[in-house]
C-alpha cells in the first residue's frame, strides 16, 4: 500500500529485513541500504498508509486480501515476474482456473473483432476454460460476456482497485462476474485510482494466469501485444493470434506477431485446441507427478484436492480412447456423438489435467 514501492522493491525489502514487521519498523537510515534512494520519501510514504481504513474499505465493498504462500493463491501466478506481493480480491478462485486462456485485444475495435471475441471466449468458457482479461472496452469486455453468457467462468484483471471500476460503465458486467462466481482482483488497494503507468503491471498478471494468450485485434505497441510478449518472452506460455484485414490498423499487432513467429495464426477453435496441447510447458506449469496407466492412455496423475473435475465430454472421450489401440479422432466422434473440436477441448482439459493421451 506504499506509493513508491513496487512488487520488486517490496520483495528487497522483505527478504532484507525479514519480514514485514520489521520493514515497517525499519528507519530512514535502514531503508537507505536497501533503496539506495528516495528512502525518506518510502518512510513518510508508510507512516502515511492508513491501515484500519483499509480493512473498513474492503469490508465496505466485499473484498478479501491474499497473499503468495495462502493455500488459495493462484498457482500459475507464481510464474509472474515479478510475481504480487499481495491481490485484493472479490469472489473467490478455485481450482478450476488453473485452466485458464487469456483473450485480450483493442479497447477500439471493429464489429470483426467483438464477432471473433465473443466467438473464441463462448467456446472456450463452454468448454470448461476461465477466460481471463483486463475489463476494459472492447475485446476484453466482449470476451468476459461471452463466458458469462456460456455459464463459465471469467477473472477481470483489473489495473486499480477493485471498489472503483474501470471503466466506469463496466460496473454492471463486473458485478455480473462476482454473481456468477467469477474473481475481480487487483495488486492494488480497494479504491486505488487506474493511473496509465499500472496497465503494464496489470498485464503480466493477466498473463501469468493464464496457460495460453489469444489476441483479437492488437494493435501496434499495444497493451494487449505487451501481454502476448510477457506471455511468450516471460512466462513461456503459448501465444495465439486472430487474423483481420491486411489494411486494419486494429490487427497490425496480431499480423506483427504472427510474421516474427512468436504468435501461431488461429482461425477456429480447434487451432486454440491445437496450440494449447502443444506446449509441454502448460502440463508442467498447471501439473503433478503421474504414474502410468497402460494402453495408449499414458500418465495419469491422482486428483489432488480436486483439481482434476472430469466433464462428461472427457469423460466420455477418456473412455473411448482407452478402448482404441491408437487415437482417431473420426472414431471417437462416431463413438461419443461428439464434434472434432469438442473432442480436442476434452483432449487438451485431460492432458493439462495430467492424463497424457497419445496420438
Amino acid at each position: 500500500m506504499t506509493r513508491g514501492i513496487g512488487p520488486i522493491e517490496g520483495r528487497n525489502l522483505l527478504e532484507a529485513f525479514g519480514g514485514p514487521s520489521q520493514v515497517l519498523a525499519a528507519s530512514v537510515a535502514d531503508l537507505s541500504q536497501v533503496l539506495r534512494r528516495r528512502a525518506d520519501e518510502v518512510r513518510r510514504n508508510m507512516d502515511a498508509v492508513n491501515v484500519h481504513r483499509e480493512f473498513e474499505e474492503m469490508e465496505r465493498e466485499s473484498v478479501c486480501g491474499m497473499l503468495p504462500g495462502d493455500a488459495d493463491w493462484p498457482e500459475l501466478l507464481k510464474t509472474a515476474t515479478p510475481e504480487p506481493l499481495a491481490l485484493w480480491v472479490r469472489g473467490a478462485f478455485q481450482e478450476a482456473d488453473r485452466f485458464s486462456v487469456a483473450v485480450v485485444g483493442s479497447r477500439i475495435c471493429t464489429a470483426y473483432g467483438m464477432e471473433q471475441a465473443d466467438r473464441f471466449a463462448g467456446w472456450l468458457a463452454e468448454q470448461g476454460f476461465t477466460i481471463v482479461s483486463g475489463g476494459a472496452r472492447g475485446i476484453d469486455a466482449a470476451a468476459h460476456r461471452s463466458a458469462l453468457r456460456h455459464h463459465g467462468r471469467t477473472v477481470v484483471v483489473l489495473a486499480g482497485g477493485v471498489g472503483r471500476a474501470y471503466p466506469p460503465e463496466h460496473a454492471p458486467l463486473f458485478k455480473s462476474v462476482v454473481a456468477a462466481g467469477g474473481v475481480l482482483c487487483s495488486e492494488f488497494p480497494t479504491y486505488h485510482p487506474s493511473e496509465g503507468g499500472l496497465f503494464p503491471r496489470r498485464n503480466r498478471i493477466i498473463s501469468a494466469l493464464s496457460l495460453g494468450t489469444l489476441l483479437i485485434e492488437a494493435r501496434l505497441n499495444s497493451g494487449a501485444l505487451i501481454t502476448g510478449r510477457l506471455a511468450a518472452e516471460s512466462h513461456g506460455r503459448e501465444v495465439m493470434a486472430v487474423p483481420g484485414r491486411i489494411d486494419s490498423p486494429s490487427s497490425e499487432g496480431c499480423h506483427r506477431a504472427i510474421r516474427e513467429g512468436w504468435a501461431a495464426l488461429v482461425t477456429n477453435v480447434a487451432d486454440v485446441s491445437q496450440q494449447l496441447r502443444s506446449s509441454s510447458m502448460l502440463v508442467a506449469g498447471a501439473m503433478a507427478a503421474r504414474t502410468h496407466i497402460g494402453a495408449e492412455v499414458l500418465h495419469e496423475v491422482k486428483p489432488v484436492a480436486g483439481v482434476l473435475q472430469m466433464t462428461p465430454a472427457m469423460q466420455q472421450v477418456l473412455a473411448a480412447a482407452q478402448s482404441m489401440r491408437s487415437m482417431d479422432y473420426d472414431q471417437i466422434s462416431q463413438k461419443t456423438n461428439l464434434g472434432i473440436a469438442e473432442i480436442m477441448a476434452a483432449v487438451t482439459r485431460l492432458e493439462l489435467s495430467g492424463i497424457r493421451i497419445r496420438n
